[in-house]
C-alpha cells in the first residue's frame, strides 16, 4: 500500500530521437508501477506530437539552446517539482527500454536508500554497463560477467552500495535532491550523470540491485566515419570531465584508475597523431591540473579549435 502511494515523475532528455523518445514512452506506459508523470526536457524543439494521448501527464520543456545534459536535467527536474509536487525522480536516458517490472523492482529493492540503478544491458542481453560497486569483492565479481544474469548469480540480487554510476536509468529520493541539489550545468555532456551520482553516494546511501536490467539501445549511425568525425568533441568533453571529476570530486572513488583506459579508447578511435596528441593533453591539464569540466571557456575553445580544423580538412 505504501509503494502505491508513491510518486514517481519521470525526467527524460532528448535532442534529435524521436524515434527513440517514442519507444521509450511506449515502453513507460507498460509500467505495472504507474507514472505519476513525466517530463521530457527537448532540446531540438521537434517532439511536441510523441507526448500526445499517453497513459500519465507529459509536460515538456523546450531550449533549443541545447545547454547540454546537465542543464536538461536541471530543469526538468524543477519543472517537475513544480507541475507534480514532491515526487521521486526517474532519470532516464531517451535511448533506454524500460520493461514492465523495473520501476516496481527499483522502488523495492530501494529501501533507506537515496538513490538506486538496474543493469544496463545491450540489444542482445549482454551487460552493457553497470555502477561501479563499493565493495572491492563486488568490483571483481561484475567484471566477470558478460550477461545481467551472470551478475546476478556472481553477486547476489542486492541491493549492492555503489560509488558512481551512469544516469541511464537511475531512481532518486525526493529527500536526496533536496539534500545533494541538481545536475551540474557545466558539463557541456558526458560526465554530468556520474558527477550527481557521486554526490550521491557520498552523502547517502546509493545503491544497485541484480534483480532488475533495462536494455539500453542507442540508435546506429548512418555513417560509421561521419559518427567517427561527430564523436570527436564529445570524446575530448569525456576526457576532459573524467580528468576533472578524477582529481577534483571528493566522492570519485576509483575514477582516476579509468582515466589511462579512456585515454587509450581515444588514441584507438582517433588515431595518434599531433592533433590528438596536442587535445588530448589540453584535456587532461584543464580538467585534471586547472580543475575545469568541459563546460567552462577552455572546453569552449577546445571545440572551437576542433571546428576550425574540421573546416579546413
Amino acid at each position: 500500500m505504501e509503494e502505491r502511494m508513491k510518486k514517481v515523475v519521470a525526467v527524460i532528455v532528448t535532442w534529435r530521437r524521436e524515434r527513440e523518445l517514442d519507444r521509450l514512452l511506449a515502453s513507460l506506459e507498460k509500467s505495472s508501477f504507474p507514472l505519476y508523470g513525466c517530463v521530457v526536457v527537448d532540446h531540438a524543439g521537434t517532439v511536441p506530437e510523441i507526448l500526445a494521448k499517453r497513459s500519465f501527464p507529459v509536460r515538456i520543456v523546450q531550449d533549443t539552446s541545447n545547454p547540454g545534459p546537465g542543464a536538461g536535467w536541471a530543469n526538468g527536474t524543477r519543472l517537475a517539482a513544480d507541475v507534480f509536487g514532491k515526487s521521486d525522480v526517474w532519470y532516464l536516458d531517451d535511448d533506454v527500454v524500460t520493461p514492465p517490472d523495473a520501476l516496481q523492482i527499483l522502488i523495492q529493492e530501494k529501501q533507506d536508500a537515496q538513490a538506486i540503478c538496474p543493469l544496463l544491458e545491450d540489444s542482445e542481453g549482454k551487460l552493457w554497463g553497470f555502477p561501479e560497486p563499493v565493495s572491492n569483492p563486488d568490483r571483481k565479481n561484475i567484471r566477470e560477467a558478460r550477461t545481467p544474469a551472470d551478475a546476478l548469480r556472481l553477486l547476489g540480487p542486492g541491493p549492492h552500495p555503489f560509488c558512481w554510476a551512469t544516469g541511464a536509468c537511475i531512481l532518486v529520493d525526493s529527500g536526496a535532491i533536496e539534500t545533494v541539489g541538481l545536475h551540474r550545468k557545466d558539463f557541456w555532456m558526458l560526465g554530468e550523470d556520474l558527477e550527481f551520482s557521486m554526490r550521491l553516494a557520498a552523502t547517502g546511501r546509493a545503491v544497485f540491485t541484480c534483480l532488475a536490467s533495462v536494455p539500453h539501445v542507442p540508435p546506429k549511425p548512418p555513417d560509421e566515419a561521419g559518427a567517427r568525425k561527430s564523436d570527436y568533441p564529445k570524446f575530448c568533453s569525456l576526457l576532459q570531465n573524467l580528468s576533472y571529476l578524477s582529481f577534483h570530486s571528493p566522492h570519485s572513488r576509483h575514477m582516476w584508475r579509468y582515466l589511462p583506459g579512456n585515454y587509450r579508447r581515444f588514441f584507438r578511435s582517433h588515431g595518434v597523431r599531433p592533433s590528438t596528441i596536442r587535445d588530448a593533453v589540453t584535456c587532461f591539464v584543464q580538467g585534471a591540473v586547472r580543475g575545469q569540466p568541459a563546460g567552462h571557456g577552455s572546453g569552449v575553445a577546445l571545440r572551437e579549435r576542433i571546428l576550425r580544423r574540421s573546416l579546413k580538412r
